[in-house]
């Protein structure tokens, strides 16, 4: 849980870095890479990445910081479409309806942040990232294909913005970005109990000025290759360049944990495009390292997680496969701080 304490000395040096990656089809590597295989249920694939290097002045703090995030969603057939384009194999049978989201941006700036801490065990935090756009696409393509007797035909439309085109190979000048994100944290803490909700990206806007807009449809047309999926698509629609703006998806964890002796067990909630997951853990404050592990029923995800007692470092990795090529949930999560 990347909760900074509301009574850590000061001043505060701390470099932290933050990856979450879920692909529900395919194992991670797969899905970025060749697809062997067939696409499993699921309708989503995200990773979520941050890196935060600054310091801490009494209550009020300072750091450069740097996210990427890339999410898609979309339906089970247009993942065994795909798959089944790449393995050069025979098409379903029927119409069968084309979905896919995208929506992914890399920017870095700075982030101001701000914590109370209140005599009746209440605190609350609040960052604001005034970020610096380099990457982004946002778009859709939605339609319906159907199989014929030797090719695969049908149509779909595009919807699509986006600083380099992955689809078509618009050339143009690359467009300037700019937003603001804010993350809060609140929560009440006392000598047995912690109970917290962090919100990140609770309000967020991105504009770019005269970002590349591309819409229209997209026509299969027969590649004379029988019993092949046919997907050679041909292109009509307009061009144009305008000023957009999006905002990412909230991303929220909650926590609950309450002391024992010799032991501390917790509840952490996780929720994120429209998914909660729950995760029961435990932690040993009387062994070194102060062991922690964590059980994600849904995912299958186990969190493994180590900080020493004046939380200086901290370790997370969580992984649903001991056999990481073959994961579909990793995170990993490390940070460090000098205090005098």
């Amino acid at each position: 849980m990347p909760l900074q304490s509301v009574a850590l000395p000061s001043p505060e040096v701390t470099l932290n870095f933050y990856s979450r990656t879920v692909s529900e089809a395919l194992p991670i590597r797969e899905f970025a890479g060749k697809w062997e295989n067939a696409p499993e249920s699921g309708d989503s694939t995200w990773t979520r990445n941050r890196v935060d290097a600054g310091g801490w002045l009494g209550d009020w703090g300072m750091s450069y910081t740097l996210r990427y995030d890339y999410q898609l969603q979309y339906n089970h057939a247009t993942a065994d479409l795909y798959y089944r384009d790449e393995a050069d194999l025979a098409p379903p049978e029927g119409a069968v309806p084309v979905y896919l989201d995208a929506l992914q941006l890399l920017a870095d700036g700075i982030k101001l942040r701000r914590r109370w801490s209140f005599y009746n065990g209440l605190f609350l935090q609040a960052d604001l990232s005034v970020l610096k756009a380099r990457e982004f696409q946002d778009g859709t393509i939605d339609g319906m294909m159907s199989a014929g007797e030797q090719f695969f035909s049908g149509n779909a439309s595009l919807d699509y913005r986006y600083t380099d085109d992955l689809l078509l190979e618009h050339q143009f000048e690359q467009p300037e970005g700019e937003g603001i994100s804010v993350d809060i944290i609140a929560g009440y803490r006392d000598n047995d109990r912690v109970l917290s909700l962090q919100v990140q990206d609770a309000y967020n806007v991105m504009r770019f000025e005269r970002a590349p807009y591309t819409h229209g449809k997209f026509d299969t047309a027969d590649r004379d290759i029988e019993d092949e999926v046919q997907l050679a698509p041909v292109f009509s629609g307009w061009r144009e360049l305008e000023d957009h703006e999006f905002s990412m998806p909230v991303y929220a964890l909650g926590h609950y944990s309450e002391q024992r002796n010799g032991y501390q067990w917790s509840m952490d909630l996780e929720y994120f495009l429209g998914d909660l997951f729950y995760r029961p853990g435990m932690r040993w404050g009387t062994l070194p390292g102060n062991p922690y592990i964590g059980y994600e029923g849904s995912r299958g995800q186990w969190l493994l997680a180590f900080t020493d007692d004046q939380q200086i470092w901290k370790l997370q990795l969580g992984f649903d496969d001991v056999n990481f090529a073959e994961a579909h949930s990793l995170t990993v999560s490390m940070g460090m701080a000098a205090r005098w």
